[in-house]
């Protein structure tokens, strides 16, 4: 059995996923990271929402103060330790973005709470692809560790992944290959739209993703649907975040 089955086979300990910072807003915002981040990439995000809308951060395995744990592999271990911890706020409004591998964990949360009956208002996502649309690019969260990491600084050269410590290097790149085959190896299973808005960003220079096929997320939804695209590379939404907390507040708040 290799170390990655055996993480597979090892179970998530029983620790709150999700980092709430008001207890009184009107509209509850869980915020999912992009791909060897954690609930710390949206701390310059905290002070732009407005006080009707509170970010709920959510922590995944494997990062931060979670680096013990190991981290998932399959989207669906990810939604099935979420969806009980989500569906605590019944009777608030609840909203979902996702940044990359983020936004493909909300949108099967947001698929799994509209199954049991507390759907979101909206959903945003961001720097990704349609979940229905095949991949157009090779995955690499297989490559040798020189390849793997030259393949991620191809994604955005901000991420200045050759000017880390060895230290970082160690802890990041497991992480980022774990969330990586989550999100390379998942397989769409066709479903009824969701009945939520749902808001996509990218970004113009993105080398990841392509505008249309981010405007492909027009068809997971019955309501309305819209689509900005922000001058940058696959990590513009850090360079964007106040016009993309803008869009969200007219959109939720």
């Amino acid at each position: 059995m290799t170390a990655a089955d055996q993480d597979r086979d090892r179970p998530v300990a029983p620790r709150r996923w999700l980092r709430q910072d008001a207890s009184d807003a009107a509209v509850r915002l869980i915020v999912l990271p992009h791909s060897g981040a954690g609930a710390a990439s949206f701390n310059r995000w905290l002070g732009l929402w407005p006080a009707s809308i509170a970010p709920v951060r959510v922590q995944l395995p494997g990062r931060e103060e979670a680096a013990a744990e190991p981290p998932l592999r399959r989207v669906r271990d990810a939604v099935d330790a979420l969806l009980p911890q989500v569906v605590q706020f019944v009777d608030e409004p609840r909203a979902l973005y996702g940044h990359s591998m983020g936004a493909l964990v909300a949108f099967e949360l947001a698929r799994a709470l509209t199954s049991a009956g507390s759907p979101p208002v909206h959903l945003f996502v961001s720097g990704r692809r349609a979940p229905h649309r095949p991949a157009s690019r090779a995955t690499i969260h297989e490559l040798p560790e020189d390849e793997f990491i030259a393949a991620l600084e191809k994604m955005d050269e901000s991420a200045g992944l050759t000017r880390r410590s060895p230290t970082f290097l160690r802890y990041a790149m497991p992480l980022t290959r774990a969330d990586l085959e989550l999100s390379e190896i998942y397989t769409y299973e066709p479903a009824p739209r969701l009945g939520c808005p749902v808001t996509a960003f990218y970004g113009t220079e993105d080398p990841v993703v392509d505008p249309a096929e981010v405007e492909a997320w027009r068809e997971q939804t019955s309501a309305s649907f819209a689509i900005q695209g922000f001058p940058g590379a696959h990590f513009f939404h850090q360079r964007h975040r106040e016009a993309i907390v803008a869009i969200m507040t007219a959109a939720v708040g």
